[in-house]
């Protein structure tokens, strides 16, 4: 068995054994990347414990950072200073093409991921079934249909195009898997972008009254009550059901929503050392992670590279935060995040810290693991202000907007009082600041832009540029591109370069299915 040279929780550390121990479903190789091999006889999941060790290994195993981030607006090239063995992914995803690359981040790596996880899902729910689906397994089977619509819902976003209600019927969604495979070969179709959303939340709404938090060792790896409001509240604002995003969104957040934002200004993170920030930001102690995941996954090094060439930019962090609503860092207030740069014009939000596997006892080579909050308070703060902003509830809205701000905004300790209150957000300073800046912040164009009034729109604004500045580098920039049918263009520092721009309706905002999947017979997005 491989040596784990990082702490893990207990939860985590049981699927690490089940896994290599050989009681876990595989996919067999890359280029079967759908072949859910059948649990050897060694495996019997014949009492809830066994079924609920399992769903461990439901949940991700990769992050779609690299990708999704790469391809949005967060991005810039940089001075490369060396050869990288992720440059080739980096430039395809940096000029929106198909991924020809199977490894750690890649397109390839994360389908393979999230069809692992759904097949661990659906081993469990085959196995609750032939239990008798007995009240005592309803916990686990609560928590294997929201892995299922949880992993497919991610893969639909990154593969499909985005959803709309008038449409979605003809369009291409992912194939929806509901059973173990019990033969060698399957060839798959795509269900509709409509039956997958349908099938999605088939499983949410089934699984959310079994859910129960008390038997969970580490809650926060699983989906508690809070983390299934949480996925709730995202998967219907993408659907634009705003009375249900508010009704999940403040199931998630509490009575006391700022008791799940991360207090970046506060004494805890008010500090100059970059490694305090590494270790702590995403944590399971951490009061604002709702649902935290370790992915295999490079990031954590990827993203500050200096032999990348593509990434954020000092040119591009000073753009997105030096300027806010609230003011101009450095004369009123500041947002306060932590960043470095590098010689090359990296930027790096100190965010991330590698866990690093070695492949065996005395190895020197291993994979790289990256922990991060997949569902976050955050994220179900301004998914419900941007509901109430679409129910015209501005003060509502508002009011969540000012929660987030508080807790990122730093006023000036030389100021009358140093208080919040001159710099906080309101519907006229929001549209001064907004409305003024068509060319960094453009009208946002849903399924449903024909019912945003001006008001509206300048509130959306502001919710989508914090979200953007939230979640930098977490890759959730380029759900929203896609959803708003935002622009991106991407430039080079070489001026004979021209740049390169991705329109609101490029084809190419749905990720290419990799050529393994098209092998077994998963249609290819159209081009």
């Amino acid at each position: 068995m491989m040596k784990v040279v990082f702490e893990l929780n207990t939860e985590s550390m049981k699927a690490y054994k089940i896994i290599t121990g050989g009681m876990m479903l595989l996919f067999a190789s890359a280029c079967n990347s759908f072949l859910d091999v059948v649990p050897d006889n060694r495996t019997v999941l014949d009492t809830p414990e066994a079924v609920k060790e399992l769903l461990v290994s439901a949940y991700p195993d990769c992050h779609y950072y690299h990708v999704c981030e790469v391809m949005s607006d967060n991005v810039g090239e940089r001075v490369v200073t060396g050869t990288h063995s992720r440059s080739i992914l980096n430039e395809e995803m940096y000029y929106w093409e198909p991924g020809s690359q199977t490894g750690q981040d890649t397109p390839t790596y994360i389908w393979t991921g999230y069809y692992n996880a759904i097949a661990a899902a659906n081993h469990a729910l085959r196995a609750i079934r032939e239990a008798g689906d007995t009240p005592e397994y309803a916990e686990a089977k609560g928590e294997a249909l929201l892995c299922r619509a949880f992993n497919h819902f991610l893969l639909v976003n990154i593969f499909a195009e985005h959803y709309v209600p008038n449409g979605a019927e003809s369009m291409l969604g992912i194939p929806y898997c509901t059973e173990p495979e019990t033969v060698p070969i399957v060839y798959y179709k795509r269900n509709t972008l409509k039956e997958t959303y349908e099938l999605i939340e088939k499983d949410l709404l089934e699984g959310l009254p079994l859910i129960k938090d008390e038997s969970y060792e580490a809650p926060k790896y699983h989906f508690t009550k809070a983390a299934a409001a949480a996925f709730a509240a995202r998967f219907y604002l993408y659907k634009g059901e705003w009375d249900k995003v508010i009704t999940y969104a403040t199931r998630a957040l509490g009575n006391n929503p700022v008791k799940k934002i991360r207090d970046l200004k506060g004494k805890q993170f008010n500090v100059s050392d970059k490694d305090y920030y590494q270790q702590n930001y995403f944590t399971s102690a951490e009061q604002s992670v709702i649902l935290f995941v370790g992915g295999c996954s490079w990031w954590a090094r990827d993203f500050s590279s200096t032999s990348l060439r593509f990434g954020m930019t000092k040119e591009l962090s000073t753009e997105l935060l030096t300027e806010t609503v609230c003011g101009r860092s450095g004369s009123s207030c500041t947002y306060y995040v932590y960043s470095t740069y590098t010689a090359s014009q990296a930027c790096q939000m100190r965010k991330f810290k590698e866990q690093f596997k070695y492949n065996a006892v005395g190895s020197t080579t291993g994979k790289g693991y990256c922990f991060a909050a997949l569902l976050s308070g955050e994220e179900a703060l301004l998914n419900r202000a941007e509901a109430y902003t679409m129910k015209h509830q501005f003060d509502s809205a508002l009011i969540d907007v000012n929660i987030l701000l508080k807790e990122r905004v730093r006023v000036n300790p030389e100021d009358i009082n140093a208080d919040f209150t001159p710099y906080q957000a309101t519907l006229e300073k929001i549209k001064n600041f907004y409305d003024d800046l068509p060319e960094l912040f453009p009208d946002v164009e849903p399924f449903y832009a024909s019912e945003i009034d001006e008001d509206q729109m300048s509130i959306l604004k502001c919710i989508v540029d914090w979200r953007r500045k939230e979640f930098l580098q977490e890759g959730l920039r380029w759900f929203d591109i896609k959803r708003f049918h935002l622009p991106v263009t991407h430039t080079f520092r070489d001026s004979d370069m021209a740049p390169i721009t991705l329109a609101k309706d490029d084809l190419r905002r749905a990720v290419q299915i990799p050529t393994e999947a098209q092998g077994f017979g998963v249609e290819p997005n159209p081009r």
